[in-house]
């Protein structure tokens, strides 16, 4: 079962009016990528500001808010952020998902390891789910990834690094993982989006 109330921003109570601030229609604070709202000197962060709310997004959109203030040239970028869902499977994500690549304009390219053929998985007896990668068909450019089964909170960080750094297929699948870990099944997924698997059919 799962419930999902939602959550909205609370920014009626702030006073706002006095500092001839406005929040847009969602109720939320307009913000550049320094956390600076149109007031000079006025930060938004978390759930008032822009963006998924989450509190690792926030935590860090509090750390360049601060950082300005403080005079240092510190500024967000939201292209890598994950979210994770703590159910049984765990499902996360950061980047692009096939469609929303598509839309962007790029020609997607998607590989995906299923962990029933993983050996970790099938050893620790949690063996459903899967890794995806999404990437630019022509750069190879890792865009996204969408993890569901165990430990997917976990996982998700890698593919959140590739993003960031810009790294491309090619990168992730050289990159030599432990054996046996669910890790692997990163390195596999983007075999698979290269034609290159191994250990699962190639696309």
């Amino acid at each position: 079962m799962l419930v999902a109330v939602g959550r909205e921003p609370v920014t009626d109570t702030l006073n706002l009016d006095a500092i001839d601030l406005e929040p847009n229609d969602d109720g939320r604070l307009e913000t550049d990528e320094q956390a600076r709202t149109d007031v000079e000197n006025v930060f938004a962060i978390g759930d008032v500001a822009p963006g998924p709310m989450l509190a690792h997004k926030a935590s860090k959109e509090g750390q360049v808010a601060a950082e300005v203030a403080a005079g240092e040239p510190a500024a967000l970028d939201y292209q890598a952020v994950p979210a994770a869902v703590f159910t049984d499977p765990e499902i996360a994500t950061v980047g692009l998902t096939e469609d929303e690549a598509s839309a962007e304009g790029f020609e997607p390219a998607v590989g995906t390891f299923p962990f029933d053929a993983s050996g970790r998985a099938l050893t620790t007896g949690d063996s459903e789910g899967f890794v995806r990668v999404v990437a630019d068909e022509e750069s190879g450019f890792l865009l996204g990834a969408q993890i569901v089964g165990p430990e997917a909170s976990e996982l998700i960080a890698e593919l959140g690094l590739a993003i960031e750094m810009g790294a491309t297929l090619e990168d992730v699948a050289a990159t030599i993982h432990t054996h046996p870990t669910l890790s692997e099944a990163t390195m596999e997924a983007a075999e698979h989006a290269l034609g290159h698997a191994v250990h699962t059919l190639n696309r």
